[in-house]
């Protein structure tokens, strides 16, 4: 009797639902086809997609949130300020606007689905919505986050965290990587992750998508460090003997160095990292940077070829995509707060013959960043939030990686002098 009593309703509900997941659908398409993406994006197009969102409707919406979206195995409808920013991507007002958009024709991938399926799904949906209702208004209270260390030396780095939660529904995430995420045990009070990455980290404690509390931990190297990612989002990279990598007068990782390390996909990514203490003598709002790189396809089929420069602080990052001559539609660059995407800006300062030696250097002074590439007219960015203390510089490539000069300068052209830098 209360099934059929329920089962009209929740029909209904059922139906709004699966109906809302399909616009989602072709919502994804959609972009998919603007942005020329993989109906199974890599994590370089979650991080393209997170810049050019966040660069056109000024919403953040994190790498995780459009990972989970794309994600078959995640059946939830996003927040509605999630698909707010989607539909506004798409050139309309809204999501409702979206909707709107889509003909009758265009409706025509709405499938009627069968009724006793939707009865069964009904009564899951009377469990789940018993479950909804009791953690709707579920209060997470304060929480506390503690390393136990916030600075290690080399990789790997196991860190052990002291927390305190008052929801089952909180996860720790170790840094950028959804992998390194895991849902924390309310009645515990310690947990242990592992870094295998050089780099200026943020763990944080999440509630869903919402950031409750975040500390750094700064993973060091004594000088250049070479690693090797198989795949953006390789949780343990392959790292290199430094006799691999540190030659007398340059760094270098070979087309035969990849050769001989088997990778799960075929997309490797060589990156040498600095995360040195002496970096912290440099603001990262006033500083100058000057290196000579050369970088060319692994595969003879790599027609674009692009790698970039991250340089990290304390509260904000720059990352610029180097180009080769012609491929410049396909990066993003993020200053601070500012995010240009290639195909909504003119980034070909940016591009150059990255098979043959060539200079960079980046000239910031009062968060106004000057971007020089061989001998292109300079690129200018202007921007608010500070970046802070440097910590982190990184060169992350797609073909084979040589740095063949690199310095640094302070606020008043004084070079950085320390060993960290060998062999420059």
């Amino acid at each position: 009797m209360v099934f059929k009593t329920l089962a009209k309703p929740l029909q209904y509900i059922l139906e709004g639902i699966l109906k809302e997941r399909d616009y989602i659908a072709q919502c994804k398409k959609q972009i998919e086809q603007k942005l020329n993406l993989s109906s199974e994006p890599m994590e370089r197009d979650f991080e393209y997609l997170h810049e050019v969102i966040l660069e056109k409707t000024r919403t953040d919406l994190s790498t995780s949130t459009l990972r989970r979206i794309w994600s078959d195995k995640h059946q939830s409808i996003p927040q509605a300020k999630t698909l707010e920013a989607l539909a506004q991507f798409l050139d309309h007002s809204g999501w409702h606007a979206f909707k709107a958009s889509l003909s009758k024709t265009d409706r025509s991938w709405y499938r009627q689905r069968n009724r006793t399926i939707l009865y069964i799904m009904g009564l899951l949906l009377v469990v789940s919505s018993i479950i909804l209702l009791t953690s709707t208004d579920e209060v997470i209270g304060d929480v506390i986050l503690e390393p136990e260390v916030d600075v290690h030396e080399g990789v790997p780095a196991t860190i052990g965290f002291h927390y305190q939660v008052k929801s089952p529904n909180i996860d720790i995430e170790l840094s950028w990587n959804p992998y390194e995420r895991t849902r924390l045990d309310m009645e515990g009070n310690f947990y242990s992750g592992t870094y295998y990455y050089p780099d200026y980290h943020k763990a944080k404690l999440l509630y869903g998508e919402q950031v409750l509390i975040q500390k750094p931990v700064h993973v060091t190297t004594v000088q250049w460090h070479g690693l090797i990612m198989d795949e953006g989002y390789d949780a343990n990279p392959v790292v290199l003997d430094e006799a691999e990598y540190l030659l007398e007068d340059k760094l270098a990782i070979t087309k035969q160095t990849l050769q001989r390390i088997e990778f799960k996909s075929d997309q490797a990514y060589p990156v040498f990292t600095l995360s040195h203490a002496d970096l912290s003598r440099l603001s990262g709002d006033d500083f100058s940077m000057v290196a000579q790189l050369k970088s060319e396809a692994f595969e003879n089929d790599q027609t674009c070829l692009i790698y970039e420069v991250l340089i990290k602080g304390t509260h904000g990052s720059i990352r610029v995509p180097i180009s080769k001559t012609g491929c410049y539609g396909l990066g993003v660059l993020k200053c601070a707060e500012k995010v240009l995407s290639g195909k909504l800006n003119d980034l070909s300062a940016l591009s150059t013959d990255l098979s043959i030696p060539h200079e960079i250097a980046f000239r910031n002074h009062s968060k106004q960043l000057t971007i020089y590439v061989a001998d292109n007219d300079p690129l200018m960015i202007q921007y608010e939030n500070s970046i802070g203390t440097l910590k982190v510089i990184k060169f992350i490539f797609q073909g084979s990686a040589e740095l063949l000069s690199f310095e640094l300068r302070n606020e008043n052209e004084q070079p950085l002098s320390s060993s960290a830098l060998r062999p420059f």
